[in-house]
């Protein structure tokens, strides 16, 4: 276990971007201390927050503001008591709430005046639940280049048919078209209604057997993050607000989604 963890670690400081904006060390509800990496890329108009997790899963949160993507990846070590080698990687696409992060230019201009200062989240949004109804196929590239990148290592690519009517048409392609794009999960996959329960396929806890097809949970929990800007009023006479700190938020994730194999759902 302790050679995957290395090779996580490795596969972590190779990819994480050389043009980083701030180091921040965060505790998380277990009381334990890790470090998250947040980048701005103003000219792409993206931010990106990437960590390590102490139990060897490397979380990578990119969002592209200018076409209100978000895309959640995820790299899961192989158990080794499983005889598994390598590693998973998991994308998850969803529409961007972009009140969530403040703008990259915004965040761009962040500094810690104390470094070493271990962060704890100002407020606790809670969880979001995502079904994914269909693998992202042709869409991801058609929808975010950056967040092409950023997923192209991934074995799956993941999406919610539903916010494909979310995002604004794309040049050359007619808005009832981009279902085209995707490739959608088997008919019986399918959540009843929005984010209701699976018609006929069971949850992977439940599945009798390794090779049966079943519904997938994924958590992950971001436990640091600007979320807001926060504005101060200038003296009487002035009577004008300034810009004088930031919002700090913790948000956790639920991702569902089928897979052919029970034994390919993470155990995470």
């Amino acid at each position: 276990m302790e050679f995957i963890l290395y090779k996580i670690l490795l596969l972590y400081l190779l990819v994480r971007p050389t043009n980083l904006q701030l180091l921040i060390n965060v505790k998380n509800q277990g009381g334990d201390v890790m470090q998250e990496n947040i980048t701005a890329n103003v000219s792409e108009d993206t931010v990106t927050l990437e960590f390590l997790r102490l139990d060897g899963v490397f979380v990578s949160q990119l969002v592209d503001f200018t076409n209100e993507v978000e895309a959640m990846k995820v790299v899961i070590p192989g158990e080794e008591e499983l005889g598994q080698s390598g590693h998973q990687t998991l994308c998850f696409l969803t529409h961007a709430a972009q009140a969530d992060f403040i703008a990259p230019d915004a965040m761009a201009k962040l500094r810690q005046k104390n470094p070493g200062t271990v962060r704890v989240a100002e407020e606790d949004k809670g969880w979001r639940q995502t079904t994914a109804t269909a693998w992202a196929a042709r869409a991801t590239k058609l929808l975010s280049p950056p967040a092409a990148r950023h997923c192209a290592a991934a074995g799956d690519v993941f999406l919610r048919a539903a916010d494909l009517a979310r995002w604004a048409p794309r040049p050359g392609v007619e808005q009832q078209a981009m279902s085209s794009f995707v490739s959608p999960f088997p008919e019986r996959a399918l959540p009843t209604e929005g984010e209701g329960e699976a018609r006929s396929v069971p949850a992977c806890a439940g599945a009798a057997q390794p090779g049966d097809e079943c519904i997938c949970h994924l958590e992950v929990c971001v436990n640091w993050y600007p979320c807001g800007l926060k504005y101060c009023k200038g003296k009487p006479q002035g009577g004008l607000s300034y810009r004088c700190g930031i919002k700090t938020c913790r948000r956790c994730y639920r991702h569902l989604f089928y897979t052919a194999r029970r034994d390919a759902c993470p155990r995470t």
